[in-house]
């Protein structure tokens, strides 16, 4: 936590990056006399008094709401510091986290992106992407934005899974505000982390910068429904630019949500998906064999088991109340029921089909 006293005395992190590289500890600057630390390290007089302040300054009082926050923060000097973030183009100096920081280095991960407008088509294919991914024990990451980001987020956390959620606020800046319950739920059971201190409103320019630390702690990066000129984009080039891979479900031509991800497969850029179990396979990741269909029937109803059964292709009320036999009323109320555990969806056109 030393190198973070210069942070908190409002030195750049340009200055204190250059400052760690040469430097093996904080104590070692003030080894050196001020026409060094001038003359070395190219800084001005007042940069030199701010370092001097930080050794001198009281800061218990911001130590402590880290602490009663339950944040933390990790340097690029710290052992613990993602392995993989490291090693991008310009990663973060100081990382302020809340939760499970070993998350950062498992093997699997998997980050996903997409727009903040999700059409029903987008959300459905999310879904079912992040629930085969945590079948394959993926840590899932994304940015807690609306739209893609907080479906992803919430359905691993449906399906208790781990998920990492990088910000572009101030860990005390809740934001959405509509995603408050998500926030503190994964700062309880995965890994909340920013690069910008405490009292940092979400600022437009804080998010793309907050996309390459997405790319950085991520295999790969799944891109579900993109403008043509949207933020996923970014994260997807960002992606390619650091040799990570980019992965893209295709989408309605006529979507203007569909552009972006349409584009990264025909130009090449990214490799086509249509489910979790192809990143899976991309890696020789073992993939989960239990029998999904099994474990569905054995929370299900009779009734509902006949009605799984018949979804084996998108079908609409009349199909299914002509093969069932169940009564209209009955039918539509199991099919809700079916629908708040997850296990079918309503699509356009009347239909129902499968989600699992």
């Amino acid at each position: 936590m030393e190198w973070y006293r210069l942070k908190l005395v409002g030195l750049k992190d340009s200055i204190i990056g250059r400052l760690m590289k040469k430097l093996e500890n904080y104590e070692d600057i003030f080894l050196l006399d001020r026409e060094q630390l001038k003359n070395y390290f190219k800084i001005d007089d007042d940069t030199i008094n701010s370092i001097y302040d930080s050794k001198t300054k009281d800061f218990t009082k911001h130590f402590e709401k880290l602490k009663n926050l339950g944040i933390k923060i990790v340097s690029l000097k710290d052992k613990n510091y993602p392995k993989m973030l490291r090693n991008i183009a310009q990663p973060p100096i100081f990382l302020y986290y809340k939760g499970d920081l070993s998350l950062v280095e498992k093997e699997r991960i998997i980050a996903i992106v997409g727009t903040r407008k999700a059409t029903t088509y987008g959300k459905n294919c999310c879904e079912k992407i992040v629930d085969e991914l945590v079948d394959g024990d993926v840590v899932i990451v994304s940015g807690l934005a609306m739209g893609i980001d907080t479906i992803s987020h919430r359905r691993t956390l449906q399906k208790n899974g781990k998920t990492i959620a990088v910000v572009g606020s101030g860990l005390d800046v809740v934001y959405p505000l509509e995603n408050r319950k998500y926030w503190e739920e994964i700062g309880e059971k995965g890994l909340l982390i920013s690069e910008v201190p405490l009292g940092t409103p979400p600022n437009s320019f804080n998010f793309p910068r907050r996309n390459r630390i997405i790319v950085g702690l991520s295999r790969g990066i799944s891109v579900i429904e993109s403008r043509e000129k949207g933020g996923s984009l970014i994260t997807a080039f960002l992606a390619l630019e650091e040799g990570r891979d980019v992965f893209a479900v295709p989408g309605d031509i006529f979507s203007p949500v569909s552009l972006g991800t349409n584009e990264l497969i025909k130009k090449s850029e990214a490799k086509l998906i249509t489910s979790g179990k192809d990143i899976l396979e991309e890696y020789g990741w073992e993939i989960d064999n239990k029998d999904s269909i099994e474990e569905n029937n054995f929370a299900m109803s009779n009734d509902e088991k006949k009605i799984y059964e018949i979804l084996s292709v998108e079908k609409n009320l009349d199909e299914i109340i002509l093969e069932s036999g169940i009564k209209a009323g009955n039918l539509l109320a199991i099919l809700m029921e079916m629908e708040i555990k997850g296990i079918v969806a309503s699509i356009s056109g009347g239909k129902y089909r499968r989600k699992k």
